[in-house]
C-alpha cells in the first residue's frame, strides 16, 4: 500500500470525538493537505480553528477543489441533512467519500435512494475506536493507532477509491477489514450493539435498586463494565433504531442464555453451573489474549 497523502483537501463533517480525533492526527503527521470543517456548531468549528485543525472558521465553498476526501463523523440519523447541507458545497467530480458511522445498511439505503450520483464514490468505513466520551475537547490524536477500521465496498464503487481510503487509514494509524455492509450491522449488533443495550439496562436496574450506593463496593469491576453506559445518548439512539431487527435479534440470543442460565441458578444444579462456567471460560481463553500471559 502506498505511503502517498493522495488528497489535497480533506472535509470533516463533524467535529466531536472521532472527527476531532481524524483533524489531530492529519496534523500531527503533517498531511500535505487542506482540511477543512463542517459543524453545525459554528462555536466548534471556531474552536478547532484556533487550535489549527481545519482553515475555516465558516461555512466555506469547496466547488473548485479537487482530489478531495469528505468523511462524515456524524450520528447515523443525522448523515441524511448533513449530506444535504455540505453536499452544495462541493464540486461534483473528483471527490470521494467515506464515513465513520456505527452502521451501514441504513447508510447505503440512503444513498441508494436519495444520492445515487454519489453512491459509486461513497466507501463506507467504520473506525473500531471510540469512547464514553464525546466532544471536540475529548477527542484524541492517538485514537486510531493500532485499531481496525472495517471497509465495507459495495458493487457500486471502484477498487482505485477503496484502496486510497484503507491507505488514508493506514496513514493514520489503522489496519482495514472487509465485511459487507449487511455483515457488519449484523455482527456489530452483537459485539457493540447488544453490550450497549445490556450495559445500559444493568446501569438502569442497580441504580433502581441501589441508588447512590451502586458503586459503593464494586471493587471497580463495576465501573468497567458500565462504563460504555456513558456512551453519548444521541449516538446511541441512533444506532437503536437504525440497526433495530439486528439488535432486537441479538436481544433475544441474549436472553435465552440469560434464561438458560437462571434455570440452572434456580435449580441449584451445582454441576451444571461448573460445567457452564468452565465451558465459556474456555471459550473465551481460547478467543482473547491475555496480556498477562
Amino acid at each position: 500500500m502506498s505511503n502517498i497523502k493522495e488528497f489535497d483537501n480533506i472535509v470533516i463533517v463533524g467535529l466531536g470525538l472521532i472527527g476531532g480525533s481524524i483533524a489531530k492526527k492529519i496534523k500531527e503527521i503533517d498531511y500535505s493537505a487542506n482540511v477543512y470543517g463542517f459543524e453545525k456548531n459554528l462555536e466548534i468549528l471556531k474552536e478547532a480553528n484556533k487550535k489549527g485543525l481545519v482553515t475555516n472558521d465558516k461555512e466555506i465553498d469547496l466547488k473548485n477543489s479537487k482530489n478531495l476526501l469528505v468523511i462524515f463523523c456524524v450520528p447515523v440519523l443525522s448523515f441524511k441533512k448533513a449530506l444535504n447541507s455540505v453536499k452544495k458545497h462541493l464540486p461534483s467530480q473528483n471527490t470521494i467519500f467515506t464515513d465513520t458511522l456505527s452502521t451501514k445498511t441504513e447508510i447505503f439505503n440512503t444513498l441508494s435512494d436519495e444520492f445515487s450520483d454519489i453512491l459509486g464514490n461513497f466507501v463506507l468505513s467504520h473506525p473500531i475506536a471510540g469512547s464514553e466520551k464525546s466532544s471536540l475537547h475529548n477527542s484524541k490524536k492517538a485514537l486510531f493507532e493500532k485499531k481496525v477500521v472495517v471497509i465495507s465496498p459495495h458493487e457500486k464503487n471502484n477498487q482505485n477509491d477503496i484502496d486510497k481510503v484503507i491507505n488514508f487509514w493506514r496513514l493514520l494509524g489503522s489496519s482495514s477489514r472487509i465485511l459487507s455492509y449487511k455483515d457488519h450491522d449484523f455482527l456489530f449488533s452483537k459485539t457493540s450493539h447488544l453490550p450497549h443495550v445490556i450495559s445500559y439496562s444493568l446501569t438502569e436496574s442497580l441504580f433502581k435498586n441501589l441508588g447512590d450506593k451502586t458503586f459503593d463496593f464494586s471493587g471497580g469491576s463495576l465501573e468497567d463494565y458500565t462504563r460504555i453506559a456513558s456512551s453519548d445518548p444521541l449516538m446511541w439512539k441512533d444506532i437503536m433504531i437504525s440497526n433495530h431487527q439486528n439488535i432486537l435479534e441479538s436481544i433475544e440470543d441474549f436472553e435465552e442464555s440469560l434464561t438458560n442460565l437462571k434455570g440452572l441458578i434456580k435449580k441449584k444444579d451445582e454441576k451444571a453451573l461448573v460445567d457452564y462456567f468452565n465451558r465459556v471460560k474456555i471459550l473465551r481463553d481460547n478467543s482473547v489474549k491475555s496480556d498477562e500471559l
